[in-house]
């Protein structure tokens, strides 16, 4: 149960406060989704019947939802309509004409809700509506709003004229909805009440590319080149790329208003029918020097004073020893970097194996003194129906949930005693050992009905060593001492670091990879280029996966001619590959045997280009792990082989088909 505070009238000499209810159903478990709001109107003596109402409702696939309340609609000249709270999702708004928008929710089959609006509400189309009074709130009327079953358009006005379309997608459309976010003008929007909406929306096809004011592109595939696309928006949109506007369009279930416009897949632009000849030169290749970046050292109990300062670790009981969440520092790009290094003697080993244990979200890469001992992926998303208990269950069982909460699970060990340097016995230092681990997490929900992981963690979890004791030379056998004491305090004198990027410190906080070293312009050595297409630019390569994370860059010609065709990289191999084009974060490959293709140059990607330049520069980061190693390749068994191709036709139909 869900109680909050509402308005019945907006006080034009009060500042109105828009109030959203984030509900999480994976964080209890059950297997109900239903949800029951209940309000009281401000001023009202007691929470009672009569003086309070309530709203009813069932939470989407995704078991959670944002729910808004106090939300207003136009402004004080033009005429204002309020939604005094809603058990109804808005997944987004847009803005029409002063004192009109539309709303983009879930049909009722997805998810149930209801819309309570302040005055004796107009509803028509896919809608009904039930007038209510409140005892509190003598001779005053509200409106229940309450959507039909199925997809389509609900159209609610209000007493001074100001108008809300309510847009109900089924789950296919719900899973193609993009919106116009760059466009955002929030003076403009603040001017004319409708702070918070959006220029325009579009879903129908996967491949939809947004830019200003609703105008679209269509990236053609097999997949969708049938497609229909339908675009929200005040203006016709102009421009659209590899659609043509489809006139008769009375079979969909949002034909008849005005701000709605039906596209249909323009299947005479193909893509490799357009792809232009480009010219590559200058391929070069460096590596990352892990002695080189900037490592932080973590605290350990020890090294904590205060409750404050515990309470910023996350302390693994078990372990003893802290480590920092990802979030908490700011490194919330896809990788961060974690570094252990301990000296080891003869008298220290206590088994005939040494294992390394590690718990990390969601994929992560070990190198032990150089050599690359493959990884593991702790990452979950239910295969059961959204929604239902199987799905409950099946997250409660499984460590690294989508959505989080997440359950402490998902530990790999890895036997790492060949990698080990081991001294002299009257070596007084010890062998150093250097264990590097990079760790990939998989980032979510930027798309309207897209999963939030906000909460989940994200990096190393924890890390625990075995075969080995430090402190047992340091104790006197006579001694009676505490051995499970003795197995913490082992961990406290190992010492970890971390190494990222602060991504609250960029201007654009998602066009990091992560790698604190990715915009270096020092170490670069020319390489050699491995055709394999019969057109096109190609090049095969053997990624050592012992030498760590390696680089390529090379210089696209021509840069400003023929700019508006579309260029396409092709990137093959089980390898992590993410792509740059002139310091802009494009794309990433996650180690799979389908090929990723990503558009390097043309369409909407003109529209990042903020001045002409000599010629662009494209930037791939590779690596690997050695359970992925091509034993027939060239680099022996240390190789994973990667292909990377540039309007290669055969790449483009891999993709497509």
């Amino acid at each position: 149960m869900n109680e909050q505070q509402g308005k019945c009238n907006s006080d034009e000499d009060q500042l109105q406060t828009t109030l959203a209810t984030y509900v999480d159903g994976q964080s209890a478990i059950v297997a109900e989704s239903e949800l029951a709001f209940l309000f009281t109107l401000a001023g009202a003596p007691a929470i009672t019947k009569g003086h309070s109402f309530a709203l009813t409702g069932t939470l989407g696939p995704r078991q959670r939802g944002i729910f808004i309340s106090n939300l207003i609609v136009g402004s004080k000249g033009s005429g204002q309509l309020s939604l005094v709270a809603a058990s109804k999702e808005i997944y987004t708004r847009v803005a029409l004409a002063l004192g009109a928008e539309v709303w983009v929710c879930a049909e009722e089959s997805i998810q149930e809700g209801q819309l309570f609006f302040d005055g004796e509400c107009k509803v028509s189309g896919h809608a009904e509506v039930e007038i209510v009074d409140v005892d509190h709130a003598k001779d005053h009327k509200f409106s229940f709003v309450i959507p039909k079953p199925g997809p389509g358009v609900a159209t609610v006005t209000g007493e001074s004229g100001a108008t809300v379309h309510i847009v109900l997608l089924a789950q296919s459309d719900l899973d193609t909805l993009v919106v116009d976010y760059g466009s955002f003008d929030y003076e403009k929007a603040k001017h004319d009440g409708a702070t918070g909406a959006m220029p325009a929306a579009a879903w129908g096809a996967d491949g939809i590319l947004m830019a200003s004011h609703g105008s679209v592109e269509l990236v053609q595939t097999r997949d969708n080149a049938t497609s229909r696309v339908v675009v929200v928006s005040r203006l016709q949109p102009q421009g659209c790329t590899g659609m043509r506007v489809f006139e008769d369009s009375s079979d969909s279930a949002y034909h008849g208003h005005r701000f709605i416009w039906h596209y249909v897949a323009d299947t005479s632009e193909q893509p490799d029918d357009t792809c232009m000849e480009v010219s590559v030169r200058g391929l070069e290749r460096r590596i990352t020097n892990w002695d080189t970046l900037p490592w932080k050292l973590l605290p350990t109990m020890a090294d904590l004073e205060t409750m404050d300062e515990i309470n910023l670790m996350s302390w693994q009981r078990d372990l003893g020893t802290f480590a920092y969440q990802a979030t908490d520092i700011g490194f919330n790009a896809s990788h961060v970097l974690h570094r252990c290094q301990v000296r080891l003697k003869p008298q220290h080993l206590t088994a005939s194996t040494i294992k390394l244990q590690l718990n990390v979200r969601h994929r992560c890469t070990v190198w032990v003194n150089g050599i690359n001992m493959s990884g593991h992926e702790t990452f979950h998303e239910p295969s059961a129906e959204p929604g239902s208990l199987a799905a409950c269950i099946e997250s409660m069982r499984n460590a690294g949930a989508a959505c989080g909460p997440d359950r402490w699970g998902g530990t790999a060990t890895y036997d790492v005693t060949k990698a080990i340097n081991i001294s002299a016995a009257d070596d007084e230092d010890g062998a150093l050992n250097e264990v590097i681990v990079v760790i990939e997490s998989y980032g979510l929900g930027t798309q309207a009905d897209g999963a939030n992981d906000a909460r989940a963690p994200r990096g190393l979890l924890a890390a625990y060593w075995h075969g080995f004791n430090l402190i047992g030379e340091d104790h006197d056998d006579s001694e009676i001492h505490d051995h499970s004491h003795d197995k913490r305090t082992e961990q406290l004198k190992i010492r970890w670091e971390i190494c990222g990027v602060d991504v609250t410190q960029l201007q654009q906080p998602y066009g990091s990879s992560g790698f604190p070293d990715e915009g270096t312009q020092a170490g670069w050595q020319p390489t050699v280029e491995h055709p394999f297409a019969p057109q096109g630019w190609s090049t095969r390569l053997n990624i050592d996966v012992n030498v760590g994370v390696q680089w390529w860059r090379w210089k696209m010609e021509p840069a400003n001619e023929h700019r508006d065709e579309p260029v396409y990289l092709t990137v093959s191999g089980k390898v992590v590959a993410y792509v740059w084009v002139n310091g802009l974060l494009l794309a990433k490959h996650r180690a799979s045997t389908k090929p990723s293709s990503v558009l390097l140059r043309g369409g909407l990607y003109n529209g990042a280009q903020q001045a002409p330049v000599a010629a662009d520069e494209v930037v791939v980061m590779l690596y690997g792990w050695a359970d992925d190693a091509d034993t027939s390749a060239a680099g022996g068994s240390s190789a994973v082989v990667a292909e990377l191709s540039i309007n290669d036709s055969r790449g483009l139909l891999a993709l497509d088909s």
